[in-house]
């Protein structure tokens, strides 16, 4: 994906020719910088500072608003602009926590909250205050303007959302869940792909999947360093996670990912959109060599296949001493339709044999939930906005290989769709890395469209 996201961007206006924010790009702006100069860093989170800005305004325009503690400090804000009930709620769903920072790899403070070349910078600034902030003024300005609505608008800026929603969205929906019902609900997880200085694919979240944590433990006799042991924990877990990482994995296409790659045939390299080509065929053989290629590319790859990578290692507890154990948290998302206890057990015989042990730390809550519906009202209204800001684009479904909050409304049946504002390669890298920074030219493409699209979905 990077290469082709390189390669689309390049011809977009630089910061210095972009054209001035509209009023409601400006208010977005300046209620960003106000979110990402609160550290809402989780752990710990402490959210309620920040629903306290987007408080103010959303109170500056009559939008009641009330601000719920899941426990000291945790905080989620659910403010209610009132239809006339014909139809059900719209959920605008965005998350105030963030994650952490190493502030000594940053070019300029975590949370600066500024603008500079063109972009606002500071942790959360794409992920996922810019949402916050865009829904925000979005439901502000419907209210100043007095649209008639058919349905209420529901604003959900919520707490937790990088560590599970535990104290955000799932507290939400076991203690209040009428605040959070709705029909369907706009949140975070799409992608967009520019070229020429305009969007030519608008990539809508519909379907995420599942996450899992493994514990990988290997036992070993311990002992003094300076007698080297053959039967060393640290040694032989590294045998196993090479074991285990070279597991062959056979591709799968869904219905959300054969929509999404044929897409991309005629936007992607041309080795690339021979290997959509062969993947997506009848004939096995394609297939097969379509996926070998895909293989290669880990972001496509991650959407055919189900995948585990190594993220955290302990074992010891001094350099000269042998350890008796040593164990590494295995990180794993599967396809939906994947059937988790058997995946668990057939990653389980690996690791068996080569002599570790393999527990789930953290996994599916139920089911895998059901994709939001690939067709409806949704679609009309989305293209014709796209349309609007983006002649030519092409509107298709998505599914994301990380997690969101979308997960836990669509098991409850909300139809959840995720979008994205328009990011560079460069500024995508930085998400959860460092020099987090929204694009003004983005936010401004983001808040035309939330704004036509409410307007649309919900008069």
């Amino acid at each position: 994906m990077t290469r082709l996201l390189a390669a689309l961007w390049l011809a977009l206006p630089s910061a210095a020719s972009a054209a001035p924010l509209s009023p409601l790009g400006r208010a977005a702006a300046e209620t960003l910088k106000a979110l990402v100069r609160i550290d809402t860093s989780n752990p710990p989170g402490n959210e309620r500072p920040a629903c306290e800005s987007l408080a103010e305004v959303l109170a500056a325009a009559g939008v009641p608003y009330e601000i719920v503690e899941s426990t000291p400090g945790r905080a989620s804000l659910v403010a209610r602009l009132k239809g006339d009930s014909s139809r059900r709620p719209l959920l605008l769903l965005a998350h105030l926590d963030t994650v952490g920072v190493e502030a000594e790899r940053w070019s300029f403070p975590p949370l600066a909250g500024d603008e500079k070349d063109g972009a606002v910078r500071g942790r959360g600034a794409v992920d996922d205050k810019s949402m916050a902030a865009v829904f925000a003024v979005v439901l502000a300005d419907l209210a100043k303007r007095g649209v008639r609505l058919k349905r209420d608008v529901v604003l959900a800026a919520v707490a937790d959302e990088e560590s599970g929603g535990r104290w955000g969205i799932k507290w939400l929906l076991e203690h209040r869940p009428e605040l959070l019902d709705a029909e369907l609900a706009l949140n975070e997880g799409g992608t967009t792909f520019t070229r020429g200085g305009k969007v030519r694919i608008f990539a809508v979240q519909v379907q995420e999947k599942e996450y899992l944590d493994l514990t990988v433990t290997a036992r070993g006799a311990g002992g003094h360093a300076s007698v080297p042991d053959p039967d060393n924990a640290v040694l032989r877990l590294a045998r196993a996670l090479v074991r285990l990482d070279e597991r062959r994995v056979e591709p799968r296409v869904s219905p959300v990912a054969r929509a999404y790659f044929e897409a991309l045939r005629g936007i992607e390299t041309p080795e690339l959109s021979a290997a959509f080509d062969d993947l997506l065929s009848d004939d096995e053989e394609r297939v097969e060599r379509g996926g070998e290629l895909l293989r290669e590319n880990p972001y496509y790859w991650a959407m055919v296949a189900d995948t585990w990578a190594p993220t955290l290692l302990s074992g010891g507890f001094r350099e000269n001493v042998l350890p008796s154990e040593a164990r590494a948290n295995l990180n794993v998302r599967l396809l939906p339709d994947t059937d988790s206890e058997r995946f668990l057990e057939d990653l389980r015989a690996v690791a068996e044999d080569a002599g570790v042990g393999l527990e789930m730390v953290s996994g599916p809550e139920g089911a895998p939930p059901p994709a939001a519906p690939l067709d409806g009202a949704f679609w009309t209204a989305l293209r014709g906005v796209v349309a609007g800001l983006s002649p030519g684009a092409v509107v298709v479904p998505s599914m994301s290989v990380g997690s969101t909050d979308a997960a836990v409304l669509r098991r409850r049946g909300v139809a959840v769709y995720g979008l994205e504002f328009p990011l560079s390669p460069d500024d995508q890298s930085r998400i959860h890395g460092h020099d987090e920074r929204m694009p003004l030219a983005g936010l401004e493409y983001g808040v035309t469209l939330v704004s036509r699209l409410v307007t649309e979905l919900a008069r």
